[in-house]
């Protein structure tokens, strides 16, 4: 059992939940409003439904070759309770995963019915040749992270360039978030390293509209240097079903 595959799943799932994150109707007013304010409703959008659960598969590719997909059940409440049951392939598969809160993460190991707290320091850190890392799911709000600037438009599209705030650590130096007026929300995000290179891209496809709300249900991320790619795959997507806090608990882990 890795728990490091389980953490990369989490994460891009997090991130791909994210229903309409950035909506902006209007990107030719944008010039006259703070970004730090575009960001604030960035994050507010993102959090649009009370819950949300979904079926994900998750495929991890070296080059063009498909090296593995793990399945899961994810439920989520806001954006900061996140409950991850995987069901496939057997070595993963009744594997769970708990989010209380940004900085609280613990996965349950079936194999020896044990909780572990996964440590901070792994944020940076990729996970079984995936290339999402547990900072991709502690930074899901990013107005408490960065501070942004409005960096361009082009057509539909409004860019921000966010960089992380005083005294908070990152593994990237910088964050540029395309925002898609016709997509009502975050259709690329670019990675750069403290040298300005640009590392890794997410995008985010195929959006459907749920309960009057549009919300990509394909993510990719790609890591430029290696050519390699994570993709995430969404369906029965369903929001707004009463979800309890009961669930986001320890004691959650470990019932079977």
């Amino acid at each position: 059992m890795k728990i490091r595959s389980v953490l990369v799943a989490l994460s891009l799932c997090a991130i791909a939940a994210s229903p309409a994150a950035a909506s902006v109707h209007a990107p030719a007013a944008m010039a006259a409003v703070d970004a730090n304010k575009i960001l604030a409703e960035i994050d507010r959008r993102a959090s649009v439904f009370e819950d949300q659960q979904y079926s994900a598969t998750m495929a991890i590719y070296k080059g063009a070759e498909l090296k593995k997909t793990l399945e899961f059940e994810m439920t989520m409440k806001g954006l900061d309770k996140q409950f991850i049951v995987f069901t496939a392939p057997g070595d993963v598969a009744g594997m769970k995963v708990l989010m209380e809160g940004a900085d609280t993460l613990y996965v349950y190991t079936p194999e020896f019915k044990k909780v572990r707290r996964v440590a901070a320091h792994m944020q940076n850190q990729g996970f079984m040749g995936s290339t999402f890392t547990y900072e991709d799911q502690t930074r899901v709000r990013m107005a408490p992270y960065y501070d942004a600037t409005l960096a361009g438009k082009e057509g539909s599209e409004t860019t921000l360039t966010l960089v992380p705030k005083e005294g908070v650590t990152s593994g990237y130096a910088r964050i540029d978030v395309v925002i898609d007026g016709t997509k009502g929300g975050v259709t690329k995000l670019r990675y750069y390293d403290g040298t300005g290179n640009h590392v890794r891209t997410q995008t985010r496809e195929d959006w459907v509209k749920i309960e009057g709300e549009l919300m990509p249900t394909k993510i990719t991320m790609t890591d430029l240097k290696e050519g390699n790619s994570t993709i995430i795959q969404l369906s029965n997507v369903r929001v707004n079903q009463g979800v309890e806090d009961d669930l986001f608990s320890r004691r959650m882990l470990l019932r079977g």
